[in-house]
């Protein structure tokens, strides 16, 4: 079943690009681009909120969630980026190249950018940025004395990375990673193990983001408070728990197509209210610039699901709509009882009525229930309709669990289902709950906790069952196969497996992966990828939910704002019509 927000069918969609795209009076319900004459105006303050509280750092190597990265993605610059299509462009990287035996990328770097004004410079002046600059990056990503939690981006792919790792951990520290090679201040390059179709894709990650030796040795442990890096807008201070603010970069090395210099915008305001019914009545008294997403109670009163417009006195705003390169789930520890049991997993999984939670828990509001895998279906040439994935059999549900020896739920352990407080979490997670006591007379106890704390209990293997949801960190299905690679599981159980969190591991799983990753034609990629999943959703390490919609409402004074499946925040091209906002006070 599809949601009804969609007026394309699920195999409609997969013929189309990865997006689309429309004015804000043209109709389409997959409403990304705000068109306007207007000219950009430099000035103004763009306040946006981030639901899910606090990041747990916005130091680079540590950035492992969404609302990290749209902060961070505004302080610092990476070697490439995505532009508004999802096609990589480059950012710090004026161009690239890539030998024809797929192992080496030779990056040619802006001789240009400086870091942002710091008193961690000499005279408190940003100095110029080189290569030395971006390989003590990228090393720091391979140092677990960094406490990263960016490893898995090099992690078996780059040459000499698991080496400097180990040796880093064994407190031997090796001098570098030998794959990593200043050619000379303007060049810099990686060399790999063998080929991985999609590495380019990875350095978009906050992971490929370039920081200042100077300000990471001023800071120590502390740098993930106090960022630096050579982005449009400068970090100023945090407030724990009310609000993070930036500032323009004045010295921001990007100009627009009329020579005016990025960024447009004074000040990014971050607030932090963790409660979506307070962000959406901020945002309609004037006191947020943006709302992403809307309170599922909210939806059907804010937006026809037949024109996918705006209603009544929310016609002034303007909508952004598009399917999202995001599914929620439901991790399961595989190496844990009960869920080290694949019938366990499997009755789990056939005893949730993902079409029922997306319908009347949520207003339909999702994209559509995720009976088909992880892969959400928004990636071209990627067919997921044809994976056998799971939906309601509550009679094969409890043949399942009877299998695993806990017929009619006697005898199932004491468990909780793990989630962080937030409001759409929370929704999902108690239909879930009533509906394995009803289809498995097994009684569950939800026990909430911040984002933070959630994650490292999960990486750490300290939970057996928590609800989550995956944004895609590069438009590839591979974003969200290797949630399930078990060559990055790390052999000490109690040792952080990151993205992993389910510590799932195939033999069979893995080497249909790895011919995937190293398939350089991407048709023939496709079909691999899918081949993998397949064998995944056989074993059932993970249950997923549904297929996110992404919505976005803008007050009418903001242009420049864009929404793609990521729904990346890219603030340096947003602008602010201060004479509309004084209209509106």
């Amino acid at each position: 079943m599809i949601g009804r927000f969609s007026r394309l069918s699920l195999l409609a969609l997969l013929t189309l690009p990865l997006w689309s795209c429309g004015g804000e009076d043209g109709g389409n319900a997959d409403r990304t681009v705000e068109q306007s004459s207007s000219q950009p105006r430099p000035g103004g303050i763009f306040r946006m909120n981030v639901l899910r509280g606090d990041p747990n750092g916005l130091d680079p190597v540590l950035v492992d969630s969404k609302h990290a990265d749209d902060i961070a993605s505004q302080i610092f610059d990476k070697l490439i980026d995505l532009n508004d299509s999802l096609k990589l462009v480059p950012e710090l990287a004026r161009s690239w190249e890539v030998s024809d035996d797929g192992l080496s990328y030779t990056f040619n770097l802006r001789t240009d950018v400086d870091f942002q004004d710091h008193e961690a410079f000499d005279g408190g002046k940003g100095r110029r940025m080189t290569a030395e600059d971006v390989k003590y990056s990228l090393t720091r990503a391979c140092d677990p004395r960094e406490r990263t939690k960016a490893f898995w981006g090099f992690k078996g792919k780059v040459v000499g990375a698991d080496r400097f790792y180990r040796s880093a951990a064994d407190g031997s520290p090796i001098d570098g990673v030998e794959g990593f090679v200043v050619v000379n201040d303007s060049t810099f390059r990686i060399d790999l193990v063998k080929p991985y179709a999609p590495f380019l894709f990875i350095l978009v990650n906050s992971l490929g983001s370039v920081v200042p030796r100077e300000a990471v040795e001023m800071y120590g442990i502390d740098f993930a408070r106090n960022p630096v890096g050579t982005g449009p807008f400068r970090f100023e201070y945090w407030k724990e728990g009310q609000e993070i603010l930036m500032t323009r970069n004045p010295n921001y090395w990007e100009v627009d197509e009329r020579g005016n210099r990025l960024p447009y915008l004074d000040t990014v305001a971050v607030s932090v209210i963790t409660d979506d019914n307070t962000q959406f009545q901020n945002f309609v008294v004037g006191k947020l610039d943006e709302l992403f997403n809307i309170p599922t109670a909210q939806v059907e009163t804010v937006i026809d699901a037949e024109t996918m417009e705006l209603k009544g006195e929310y016609r002034k705003f303007r909508l952004h709509t598009v399917p999202a390169m995001l599914t929620w789930y439901f991790g399961f520890n595989n190496t844990k009882p009960p869920f080290d049991d694949v019938n366990v997993r499997r009755a789990f999984n056939h005893a949730i009525d993902r079409a029922s939670i997306v319908r009347f828990t949520l207003n339909n509001s999702p994209y559509a229930p995720a009976t088909h895998g992880l892969t959400p279906p928004v990636f071209p040439d990627y067919p997921i309709e044809q994976i056998e994935g799971y939906d309601l059999d509550v009679e094969v549900a409890q043949a399942e669990l009877a299998a695993a020896g806990f017929p009619n739920g006697e005898g199932f352990p004491e468990i909780a289902i793990h989630i962080y407080n937030e409001p759409r979490l929370v929704e999902v997670t108690e239909a879930l709950q009533a509906q394995l006591l009803q289809n498995l007379n097994i009684d569950l106890q939800i026990r909430p906790m911040a984002f933070p704390q959630l994650i490292d209990l999960a990486e750490s293997g300290e939970v057996e069952f928590w609800g989550t949801r995956w944004y895609g960190d590069y438009p590839d299905p591979e974003t969200y196969l290797n949630l399930l690679n078990g060559q990055i599981v790390p052999d000490d159980p109690t040792a952080p497996s990151n993205p992993n969190s389910s510590r799932y591991d195939s033999r069979e799983y893995n080497e249909q992966f790895n011919d995937a990753i190293s398939t350089i034609d991407y048709l023939a990629r496709m079909s691999k990828y899918m081949a993998a999943e397949q064998i995944a959703m056989d074993d059932a390490p993970i249950l997923p939910l549904f297929y996110e919609r992404h919505y976005r409402l803008l007050a009418p004074h903001v242009h420049g704002m864009r929404l793609d499946p990521m729904a990346r925040y890219n603030l340096k091209r947003v602008w602010i019509d201060q004479g509309a906002t004084e209209a509106d006070a």
